[in-house]
């Protein structure tokens, strides 16, 4: 529902802690005081954390009632939070920025081709990392389905019971499996402790495409020039350079030619020196 109470300028002139009835609130930076009228009576009260030019956070309370003014009564009452105000918004504001933080480690996994997932020992996946569902089934049409199944062909859904089954017994290791081939997508499940309570963990990492990622981040990134972020692109995703030249439509003469040029830009004496500059590279991270 829409908000009724003070306007946001109002409630940057009210002190912290302070109980205030509808005459009493301070009037925002050139407005009239605000008027009683009609209004509905209020109480309102604000809360602020942090000082000292660090950031801060704040709260605001407010009551609304129709009918009979507040009583004093009533204005102790909403006082008598203020105790554990400071502990709610410092909270919700760490809270707010462990979100923000995961949510950037998050968006760096997904870059980097990597993610998590939380098996049951029955196979069902019962937590996965956001957006790893969208990313499989675009990637490599692995959807999660309705009950939290992995559909994947017979043989590798076979492998992976298989791989569950040996993380029940005792001292058994890692367990290494491809759930696709064609693009590949790699998973590692091991037997963990995850805050206290026992998980089967997949770390899975599935394959990057430099060819996929927008060229202007390759120019930039690495300083090259358009044709030479295209043949950079090719060569890292495995392409020889005749291959590389035929994808580009160019001749095998113009691909010599460019990646002279590629080579001498990178610093590097071939094509596996291209890979692994890109591979190092800040590219893939956005």
């Amino acid at each position: 529902m829409p908000w009724e109470g003070p306007s946001e300028a109002v409630v940057e002139r009210m002190r912290s802690g302070r109980v205030y009835s509808q005459v009493d609130l301070p009037a925002a930076t050139g407005e009239a005081p605000n008027p009683t009228g009609n209004l509905q009576p209020l109480r309102a009260m604000r809360w602020r954390i942090g000082r000292g030019g660090g950031p801060t956070a704040r709260m605001l309370l407010a009551l609304r009632r129709s009918g009979e003014d507040f009583r004093a009564l009533d204005g102790l009452q909403l006082s008598s939070l203020t105790p554990y105000l400071g502990v709610t918004l410092g909270g919700w504001r760490q809270l707010a920025q462990e979100r923000a933080r995961a949510a950037i480690e998050q968006g760096l996994c997904g870059n980097l081709g990597a993610g998590w997932i939380l098996f049951a020992t029955s196979g069902r996946v019962s937590a996965m990392a956001e957006g790893l569902a969208a990313q499989l089934n675009d990637l490599s049409g692995i959807k999660l389905c309705e009950g939290g199944w992995l559909a994947l062909p017979e043989p590798e859904a076979q492998a992976l019971r298989q791989a569950l089954a040996a993380l029940a017994r005792p001292g058994a290791g890692p367990q290494h499996l491809t759930l696709s081939r064609a693009p590949l997508v790699q998973l590692v499940l091991t037997a963990e402790e995850l805050a206290g309570e026992p998980a089967l963990l997949g770390r899975l990492r599935h394959d990057l495409s430099a060819r996929a990622l927008p060229l202007t981040r390759l120019t930039a990134g690495l300083g090259l020039s358009r044709s030479e972020a295209r043949l950079a692109a090719c060569l890292c995703d495995g392409l020889s350079l005749a291959a590389a030249a035929s994808e580009l439509g160019w001749t095998l003469e113009t691909g010599r030619s460019c990646s002279k040029q590629l080579f001498a830009r990178l610093g590097v004496s071939g094509q596996p020196g291209v890979v692994r500059r890109v591979l190092a590279s800040g590219v893939w991270l956005g």
